[in-house]
């Protein structure tokens, strides 16, 4: 009698040991389709937590459980290592659901009735599993699992976008800086004095613009927009202490090019630019000579408008659904003349003249048979001589580069 015990004690205790195990089961999964451009993967169910992880559009999603309005699934960051992280309910949409697992009805033996207390004493002492289905429905709150919502922005749902960007950009200048140095050489050469001096060409100045921007598809932009961009130095150079000669140079650019663009993103934060431009530019040139006790100084303005092209490759990094941070580098191409405008000249005797007509860049010959660029407004164009060479309008050169950052909105 003893044997027999001990083995129906032992068979007792594997049945425990086995039931847990077989009972846990498989979480439930849900399956999810990314629907938006590319899901971000946050570490915590947060739109502030930190992203760890960019999923595609089209990519299948598994989730074993939400919160609030974020789903946990499990992400495979590199080879062979995985990782739990959040995905918002806007950007997903459930393609399957788990299975619902049907709850056997208890078989209950009809007994015959008994008094009504007695009936409600047998009711206290019904436990949970002894319940029908139906009662256990209306007990608890009809809340499905993983309720299907719609995504707050639909993929291609147009959305119009303002670019606001500040920064610094290089331009070549062109005839600009080389009628510039060509003055101060004129006046060396004109002075016999053996030494160069070196004027500071225009290249560097700020940039400031705007653009409005709406998709054409998943990955292609339309942009329509300006930017505006002004530099200019100055030059204080003495050619000889005694007696005094000094010369004062300040070539200045001035432009707003309009534009209209299309960007494409190859990746989620990258993107390149190209386009064209509308210029309406502007150019100034200020020179001034001082000998001793004479003076002269001459002061051109000039403006046209003309066209160009760009391109650009940027990184567009989300901050908030409705916010970027852009940092930009464009490449421009645009040599630009028929420049037309006023030039005034004053000397200390009281003399003034003005002259409008067309900026001209020309080529005079010095003492030493030496070429010298210069860079006048002239009513037309000067007239080749022994003196003079090459004669033609000036190309003011806006082509250069420039880096800007800001930041995106969206609507």
């Amino acid at each position: 009698m003893k044997i027999k015990i001990d083995r129906v004690g032992a068979l007792f205790t594997a049945c425990l040991l086995f039931f847990p195990s077989s009972a846990k089961g498989q979480e439930p999964i849900t399956k999810l389709k990314v629907v938006t451009e590319m899901a971000n993967v946050r570490l915590k169910p947060d739109i502030g937590s930190v992203i760890i992880h960019q999923v595609p559009e089209g990519k299948i999603l598994e989730s074993t459980a939400k919160e609030g309005e974020w789903y946990l699934i499990k992400i495979q960051i590199e080879e062979g290592q995985e990782a739990l992280g959040y995905v918002h309910e806007s950007t997903v949409i459930v393609i399957e659901r788990p299975p619902q697992i049907p709850v056997k009805k208890p078989v209950v033996k009809e007994e015959p009735p008994e008094p009504e207390k007695k009936v409600e004493e047998k009711k206290e002492e019904v436990t949970e599993e002894e319940k029908t289905e139906e009662e256990q429905k209306e007990e608890e709150p009809q809340i499905p699992l993983f309720p299907e919502v719609e995504p707050e922005r639909p993929p291609y749902e147009s959305h119009l976008e303002l670019w606001l960007t500040g920064g610094g950009s290089y331009s070549i200048g062109g005839d600009l800086n080389s009628g510039t140095q060509g003055f101060v050489d004129y006046y060396r050469d004109d002075n016999l004095i053996d030494e160069t001096f070196e004027t500071n060409p225009v290249h560097l100045s700020y940039i400031i613009g705007g653009e409005f921007s709406i998709p054409l598809g998943s990955n292609f932009f339309m942009g329509f927009g300006l930017d505006y961009f002004c530099g200019e130095r100055r030059s204080l150079i003495e050619l000889q202490d005694s007696p005094m000669i000094q010369i004062q140079t300040r070539p200045r650019i001035e432009a707003i090019p309009v534009r209209l663009t299309i960007s494409y993103y190859p990746f989620r934060s990258v993107y390149i630019k190209t386009g064209i431009e509308y210029y309406f530019a502007r150019c100034e040139y200020y020179y001034r000579y001082e000998d001793d006790t004479y003076w002269k100084e001459w002061h051109g303005t000039a403006k046209t408008q003309s066209s160009g092209i760009l391109g650009a490759i940027g990184i567009d990094l989300e901050v908030a659904p409705w916010l970027s941070v852009v940092v930009e580098a464009t490449g421009r191409y645009a040599k630009i003349s028929g420049f037309k405008g006023s030039d005034t000249s004053l000397d200390s005797d009281d003399n003034e003249y003005t002259e409008e007509g067309t900026l001209y860049h020309y080529y005079t010959r010095g003492t030493v048979d030496e070429s010298i660029p210069l860079l006048y407004i002239r009513l037309r164009s000067p007239t080749e001589d022994a003196l003079i060479h090459d004669p033609r309008r000036a190309i003011i050169d806006f082509s250069g580069v420039s880096l800007k950052a800001g930041f995106r909105l969206r609507f």
